[in-house]
């Protein structure tokens, strides 16, 4: 009964807040509203409104996505760049990318002819956003594209082959373990030889039942986050085909980001 309160409360919050109705409608594990959570400003029906959605968006878990988005930017650019020092162009593929807001951004910092990122996502709508925002920000080497991130048999038709492939809060929200396991071959397939991976994790999170109890995917089903230790991740990992594993994690210990190549 409490929570059942606290949910239909928590819920009519979207009336004033521009995230908690983003999350409402789209899902709160969608692109979209992770495209919300990092543009990080916020907006509401009058003061009360934006001062909701502040709080919202001032909670743990949005504060670790942030700075799991900060922490990929900067791994990604050091990986262009040093490609770059050795006069190597670099593609980029994002299997999972909603918007792709972190990757506008740093294909705008980099610049260059010599990168190209491709966005894919399942969500229609998220990838029309994001053709919107490249557009609006006369990014062209930024493309997108519709793809089911699980489906093992894409990977091998994806031309031009990239040379670093990012899963980015894909895994962590997913509970078939087969899948993900499936999805890591197909990745390590299509990069072949040094191709690069970078995954992100979730090893721990204080929010959990809060979560599963108030949040919402967008078919509507509770948000109920499966967390797997890095040392999970590392072993399905090399048995996919990948070596040479380096796994970092955040300040607020929620979020791990592991670099890693396919093996020879």
């Amino acid at each position: 009964m409490i929570w059942t309160i606290a949910r239909n409360t928590f819920r009519s919050l979207g009336a004033v807040s521009d995230g908690v109705r983003t999350g409402v409608e789209f899902g709160f594990s969608s692109g979209e509203m992770l495209d919300y959570v990092y543009d990080n400003r916020a907006r509401g029906r009058g003061s009360v409104g934006r001062l909701i959605d502040r709080m919202y968006l001032n909670s743990t878990g949005w504060c670790g996505i942030r700075e799991r988005r900060s922490n990929l930017v900067r791994t990604l650019t050091a990986l262009v760049l040093a490609r770059r020092a050795n006069g190597l162009h670099t593609r980029i593929l994002d299997i999972a990318a909603g918007p792709g807001r972190y990757l506008l951004d740093v294909a705008a910092d980099l610049g260059g002819d010599d990168l190209c990122i491709e966005c894919r996502d399942a969500d229609a709508d998220a990838v029309t956003l994001g053709r919107q925002q490249a557009a609006e920000r006369g990014l062209h080497n930024v493309i997108y594209a519709r793809h089911d991130a699980l489906d093992a048999e894409a990977p091998a038709s994806i031309r031009p082959k990239p040379d670093i492939v990012v899963a980015s809060g894909l895994y962590e929200i997913l509970t078939d373990e087969a899948a993900i396991r499936r999805s890591l071959r197909g990745l390590a397939q299509l990069l072949g030889p040094d191709g690069v991976l970078v995954l992100t994790g979730q090893p721990q999170h204080p929010q959990l039942e809060l979560i599963a109890r108030l949040l919402t995917h967008r078919d509507g089903s509770p948000w109920r986050m499966h967390l797997r230790s890095t040392e999970t991740l590392e072993t399905w990992c090399r048995e996919a085909g990948f070596a040479d594993i380096h796994t970092l994690g955040d300040t607020r210990g929620i979020f791990t980001i592991s670099l890693m190549r396919t093996a020879a």
